[in-house]
């Protein structure tokens, strides 16, 4: 006696697979386009940070440069002095009166700007400079005079040969009077002021501060 046959549950078992297919798929693709959004996302705020930080460096070299260029020698001096020239054994030959101009100034390509923008209504400046020191020191030949200790040094090229003492001399002088270095460093903030000030006019949330090594004040 035959058996009676029973409904195949073939599609079934086939419909299931390929629900379970789709299903995968879905998650697949899904997957992927959480990970491209998510690399998106990720690229934009970094090249936004990024873009941000290339900002602040290149608004800070710009600056720079504008300092670095300008005139800073900051203050000049006359200096009168008597300059005593020895021999190579240290014995004095004659003494010579001179005047001199003395240039005190900042080393250029060490000035520095860096921006502070971490508060976006109170963004910080700051122009650092190098110590204020002897740039320059003119003698004029023209004002030479000399009391002669040795005679034989009083020779054609007397001019030539004392001009080193003097320049010495001028230098040790200067350096020891720390009012010429203040008033060298003064004129260096005025003369930073001047030329930050378009820049501060336009970008009003920018406050300049003016320092020197280890952001100590430059003028105390």
């Amino acid at each position: 006696m035959l058996e009676p046959e029973h409904p195949s549950n073939e599609p079934d078992r086939t419909f299931r697979l390929i629900d379970i297919i789709r299903r995968i798929k879905s998650l697949i693709l899904l997957s992927i386009l959480l990970l491209v959004i998510f690399m998106i996302w990720r690229q934009f705020f970094s090249d936004s940070a990024e873009k941000k930080e290339l900002t602040t460096v290149e608004t800070s070299s710009r600056l720079e440069k504008v300092l670095q260029i300008s005139e800073l020698s900051t203050y000049q001096v006359t200096f009168n002095g008597v300059a005593d020239v020895t021999d190579d054994s240290g014995v004095l030959l004659y003494h010579t009166a001179y005047n001199a101009q003395v240039s005190i100034g900042l080393a250029m390509d060490q000035i520095k700007v860096s921006i502070d923008d971490t508060d976006p209504e109170n963004k910080l400046m700051q122009v650092t400079l190098p110590d204020a020191e002897i740039a320059d020191v003119n003698v004029d030949p023209g004002s030479l005079d000399y009391i002669f200790k040795d005679r034989n040094a009083d020779t054609a090229d007397v001019s030539v040969t004392s001009l080193p003492s003097c320049i010495a001399d001028a230098e040790a002088d200067c350096r020891s009077n720390e009012e010429l270095f203040t008033l060298a460093r003064e004129n260096a903030v005025r003369t930073v002021e001047a030329l930050m000030q378009p820049f501060l006019a336009q970008n009003k949330e920018y406050t300049l501060k003016i320092a020197g090594k280890g952001g100590a004040p430059y003028v105390s």
